[in-house]
């Protein structure tokens, strides 16, 4: 695109009905866009769209949930309208069977249908009637969200969008691009008996008896469960499900050797390393991208106060209504945001105005998320399908999603063969900022928070404590409606 088109559309760049200036001329590109929270995802990628035809299709494991909003960081229904997504809102908050094996079906399915390719499907034996029905009437709901979207923008029906794939959720953008873990699931009845066994440690809340009971299955978990993020009670289930598989599918023998053996070949099936059906095995020529803060000081900034922002903006009254209606989904729930609300709103011996809690709660809320964005930079780093884009930190925003937009879309542009030659030569502007994002790490430890909204004495931490007490009253009130039931 000539500089005269992009300046051009600089200027139209804030009108929905503009008709891209430029089109891409491949019917098989994938652009996939990740990068830490904060640093300006959907904002690159809604400028991509805009110059290439393109509609963004969301990798947020939050995002697909209905009824979740700030927590989620959804966009606004003006940005959706600017540039529609898909895969946002589109599972219902009670569905507790979503996750990376459905998203990546669903992204699969978007991808072909934006690009007029045939429908890609994912092969899944052990899928019950019950999730085959869900997924099909989801995947009805998606293709009528994209005619929706063509005929928003005015693209034509018979012409191919470019699929911009955004997101931080790493283990969808994983699966998706290298494809899903080609490893056997855990059986119906391990996954019974494995509800059974962890449902009465997560009512208690005795997170360490739980996993002192995974942990007595065997080393292996015992091992995985030291990988996992804080108390996340789905993946320590899950855990258990495989031990309880093994257990089930080993034989009678008695022979202790030959039992270990067998049970070491069980868990090896289980976790085996081999993928399938990545972007790639279906003849798509995918082009991944990180966008990187040069300075990951200044960036980690943008993380405190995106925080912030979102409880100004309502994320305890949020998470209050609806836990309180039975509707924040489980995904949500465990999600950095939600969580830490709901561990505050939940807390032992909670009194009003007690600003050491709260300000404690955004201590931890502030503290995981970062500590999040980290994870999303190292895990980025060991991934050698993406291109590190710098972000430089010290220009405005609209300045660096202009630039950043631009570099990607200078790196789509080339042939395949050029791409790789630019882009993953050990000199490249990828291998530097790459570089020069893990050399920043050991200085991260002298970063010191500071407030931006929520400062002592302002009228914005007055208001935030006032609605904290309040949600804080009703949450309170409803635990101990239910223990009464409980023990009545």
């Amino acid at each position: 695109m000539s500089s005269s088109s992009s300046s051009q559309d600089n200027d139209n760049k804030s009108k929905s009905n503009d008709k891209p200036t430029t089109t891409t001329n491949k019917n098989n590109l994938v652009v996939v866009l990740t990068g830490p929270t904060a640093v300006g995802k959907s904002d690159v990628a809604a400028r991509i769209c805009a110059n290439h035809r393109g509609l963004i299709v969301s990798a947020d494991s939050v995002q697909a949930y209905q009824g979740v909003e700030i927590g989620a960081n959804k966009p606004t229904p003006e940005e959706r309208r600017e540039t529609p997504h898909m895969l946002v809102d589109v599972v219902d908050n009670q569905d507790t069977n979503y996750n990376a094996a459905e998203w990546q079906r669903d992204a699969l399915h978007v991808i072909a249908k934006l690009l007029l390719l045939q429908t890609t499907t994912t092969n899944d034996d052990d899928e019950t009637e019950t999730v085959h029905k869900a997924t099909q009437q989801r995947q009805e709901m998606i293709n009528q969200t994209i005619l929706d979207a063509k005929r928003l923008k005015g693209y034509p029906d018979a012409e191919p969008v470019l699929p911009v794939v955004v997101g931080g959720t790493m283990m969808y953008l994983q699966w998706l691009v290298h494809g899903r873990p080609d490893a056997a699931k855990p059986s119906p009845q391990a996954v019974q008996k494995a509800h059974e066994i962890m449902t009465p440690f997560q009512q208690q809340e005795d997170w360490d008896g739980a996993v002192q009971h995974v942990q007595s299955q065997g080393p292996i978990f015992a091992q995985r469960i030291t990988t996992l993020c804080g108390r996340d009670w789905y993946r320590l289930r899950r855990t258990l499900e495989i031990a309880l598989t093994v257990q089930e599918q080993q034989s009678d023998d008695n022979q202790q050797q030959q039992q270990q053996q067998q049970q070491d070949d069980l868990i090896e099936k289980l976790f085996t390393g081999q993928r399938e059906n990545s972007l790639e095995s279906y003849g798509y020529d995918v082009r991944c991208f990180f966008l990187c803060p040069d300075d990951r000081m200044a960036h980690t900034t943008l993380v405190d106060e995106r925080c912030e922002a979102m409880i100004t903006r309502g994320l305890l009254r949020e998470t209050t209504n609806l836990q309180l209606a039975g509707q924040l989904p489980d995904m949500a729930a465990r999600a950095i945001g939600y969580r830490q609300t709901l561990e505050y709103l939940q807390r032992e011996g909670a009194k009003d105005d007690d600003e050491d809690a709260f300000q404690e709660y955004l201590n931890q809320f502030t503290t995981a998320t970062r500590r999040y964005s980290k994870k999303q930079m190292q895990w980025f780093r060991k991934d050698d399908k993406f291109v590190f884009v710098p972000i430089v930190m010290e220009h405005e925003k609209a300045t660096r999603v202009e630039a950043a937009a631009e570099a990607i879309q200078e790196m789509i542009r080339l042939p395949r063969s050029e791409y790789e030659q630019a882009c993953f030569a050990e000199d490249s502007v990828s291998a530097k900022t790459m570089k020069d994002n893990e050399a920043q790490g050991k200085g991260m430890k002298f970063y010191q928070f500071k407030r931006y909204h929520l400062k002592p004495g302002t009228a914005e931490l007055a208001k935030a404590l006032e609605e904290a007490d309040g949600c804080t009253q009703q949450i309170q009130a409803k635990r101990r409606e239910t223990v009464n039931v409980v023990e009545g």
